[in-house]
């Protein structure tokens, strides 16, 4: 039989005990979703690992391992785990399990009444102050720059249909904004509040290098979100804002040479004048050009879903 539930879950430098998790999705799903399936994304750990694999697969027939030749990041893995797996409703797991397996069907509530996707929101949550300091700013902000009313990006413990996954096109880090990508392009989502499990800490939690790269994930996020079919938008105001000040100091250092006489040539002010007003044009000229290779592809873009679509004789 063909399963029409499939459960995703990665592991790389740390996973929990993936017998014991085997063991509580087949004790959980077999009710829910008799037929479903297990897909273990290896992101190339060791030889050891291997083994065990190999022993888990004969325990539980319902396990696929899915094994990276490199860590190739949690948007590719996930990716290579959706190609892989059969069924039409997906359950993607955290690797940290934050999330216990028994709320699972709480998630999968909302999708017999038509919800595209459901994610966990961890509430309340058991971390550090420092750490729920930072994913309140960092769920805070992805909340200005959308106005898509979600609370916990990070948590990648979510059930979706297949289509919405497919839709998507995911890189990088970019898998923690599937519900801003999806909620976007139409389709129906929500969080469901689920405790976080105590002792459950993400590795890396506290790397300055995290705060880096999840800064960054805003920055694209904004720019997706919100410029990827304006880029002159985007790239024309910050030529714009350094055009204005560049002119704006060339307009003093011409005031200072005509009406007071002064000597200009020797002043830095002047080079970092003309530096701005040039950097400006280019700057306006990257957004240009993205314009003009939008319009060119314009037909091939497609950020909408179509829903339903009925003939002229259809009642």
């Amino acid at each position: 039989m063909e399963p029409t539930t499939s459960v995703i879950m990665l592991f790389g430098s740390r996973y929990e005990d993936l017998e014991s998790i085997c063991l509580s999705l087949r004790r959980i799903l077999t009710p829910l979703a008799p037929g479903y399936e297990v897909i273990l994304v290896d992101e190339a750990t060791g030889p050891q690992t291997q083994i065990r694999m190999r022993a888990l697969r004969q325990q539980f027939p319902e396990v696929r391992v899915i094994r990276l030749r490199r860590h190739m990041g949690e948007s590719t893995a996930l990716a290579a785990g959706v190609q892989a797996a059969r069924g039409e409703i997906l359950i993607t797991l955290d690797p940290y399990l934050h999330v216990a397996l028994e709320d699972v069907p709480k998630l999968l509530e909302p999708l017999r009444n038509g919800t595209d996707l459901v994610c966990a929101w961890r509430f309340p949550r058991r971390e550090g102050v420092l750490s729920r300091a930072a994913s309140a700013a960092f769920n805070g902000v992805a909340r200005w720059l959308t106005q898509v009313p979600v609370h916990d990006l990070n948590c990648r413990t979510r059930v979706m249909r297949r289509e919405v996954f497919e839709a998507l096109p995911l890189y990088g880090d970019l898998h923690r904004f599937i519900p801003i990508f999806a909620s976007r392009r139409g389709y129906r989502w929500c969080e469901v509040q689920v405790p976080q499990q105590p002792g459950k800490r993400e590795l890396g939690a506290f790397d300055m290098r995290s705060y880096v790269g999840r800064f960054l994930d805003l920055v694209t996020l904004a720019f997706l979100s919100r410029f990827l079919k304006r880029p002159l938008h985007f790239f024309g105001l910050m030529g714009m804002a350094s055009f204005a000040a560049g002119a704006a100091m060339f307009a003093y250092l011409a005031y200072l040479k005509v009406a007071l006489g002064a000597g200009i040539g020797h002043r830095p002010l002047l080079l970092l004048s003309v530096l701005l007003i040039v950097v400006g044009i280019q700057i306006a000229s990257i957004g240009l050009l993205g314009e003009l290779m939008i319009f060119t592809h314009a037909r091939d873009l497609k950020d909408y879903v179509i829903e339903e679509e009925r003939g002229g004789d259809d009642p």
